[in-house]
Parts: structure tokens; sequence; C-alpha cells
């Protein structure tokens, strides 16, 4: 089976689900090298983040990136290193991923569950949720809680592709507001800044993936 990684969660590693469903308006944070970046403040006062990039790659590459375990540090922004626990159902991985941090902050992990799908318009999306509370905790790492995210791949002209992201997580423990929120919004841009880099490294296709978007 394929080995998708939960990595995206680690881009909005320091953001948080609000209790309530009142949130600003999305405002951007930067535009850098092609990579937009938004938040919007919860009322918690932490963000909810989403960022996206047009460039031009097959929709395998994305999966093959993700499925490449070993090369998790020199992208993801903070990531340290993943281990997939489950595989058994196609489509399906669960994954344990480990984040490094500088002190005073004490490192993070999540335990999450990922199921990608492809539609007929050839849109390729993926789900991530929580299974922190179904795992045993890790010493020296403080579990994230209520993580959520979705990613989705869609299929331009002339072989471009949107890479949407948008997410959510609690990094539990006590940290300040500022810190958490300006880790977040940087560890976004810097890891979609890396995406770009690295997906030219994975030209393969990928089976059961379907290159083209649909005919209008």
């Amino acid at each position: 089976m394929p080995l998708l990684l939960c990595f995206f969660i680690g881009l909005s590693i320091f953001s948080n689900q609000a209790l309530s469903s009142q949130v600003s308006a999305w405002t951007l944070y930067k535009t850098k090298d092609q990579v937009k970046v938004e938040y919007r403040r919860l009322d918690t006062g932490l963000l909810e983040i989403r960022a996206e990039v047009r460039l031009v790659s097959n929709m395998g590459a994305f999966l093959h990136l993700l499925n490449d375990t070993d090369v998790i540090s020199q992208w993801v922004e903070n990531a340290e290193r993943v281990e997939i626990l489950d595989s058994a159902e196609a489509h399906s991985n669960i994954v344990h991923t480990y984040f490094k941090a500088t002190w005073p902050v004490s490192q993070r992990d999540m335990v999450t569950h990922s199921v990608w799908s492809q539609d007929n318009e050839g849109v390729l999306s993926l789900q991530v949720t929580d299974l922190g509370h179904d795992y045993p905790t890790v010493a020296g790492y403080v579990r994230m809680q209520q993580v959520k995210s979705w990613w989705r791949l869609t299929p331009e002209d002339e072989g471009v592709v949107l890479i949407e992201y948008q997410g959510q997580a609690d990094p539990a423990g006590n940290l300040p507001h500022f810190i958490v929120n300006r880790v977040a919004l940087s560890a976004t841009l810097k890891t979609f800044i890396k995406l770009q880099k690295m997906l030219p490294l994975y030209p393969a296709a990928y089976p059961s993936i379907n290159e083209k978007k649909a005919a209008n």
C-alpha cells in the first residue's frame, strides 16, 4: 500500500481548532515565491491557516513525495521524523509524526489518519483526522490535539497544478499566542516554498492517479 504521510498538519503545528464557530475573515499573511498564505483568527486568539501555490507538476509527484518518509525533514518545516503505524487499507494510512522544537518550547508529536481520493474531474483530495487519543504518549513529546486538515490538488491547463491546504491543530501545553501564531505562519510559508523545489524530483507516474483534468 502507498505510504501517505500526514505531514501537512505539521505546516500548522501551532494553529488551533476553535470551540466556537465564530471566526474572523481571512487575512493575507504573505505572498512569496508564488506561495500565498492566509489566516483567520479564532475566538481562542490562535489561528487557522490556509495556503496555495500553482506550479508545473504531475499529480503523482505529490503522492510520491509524501511516501518518501526519509526526506520529510528536508522540506516540512519543524518535522523531525515519521513512522507509518498502519497502511492496511488502500488510500489510507495511520501516521505518527514527530516535530522538533527550540527551547523553551517542548517537542510535539501527533498521530493522524489520512485518506486520499480522486474525483471524476481529476481533483485529488486528502483528508486528515486526529487519532492521538488512541495511542500512548511518548516521553519527551507533547501530544497535539484536535488535528484536522485537508489538501486539494486541482489540475489546470498546460500541466499546471493548483495545490491548496487548510488546517488547524491544538499544540497543547502552555504557549503564548504571539509565539504560536508567528511560528505557524512562518512554518507554512517555508514548507510551501520547499515543496516547489521537491516536487520536480518525483516525475514518475503514480498508480491509479489520473494526470489530466476532465474535459469541459
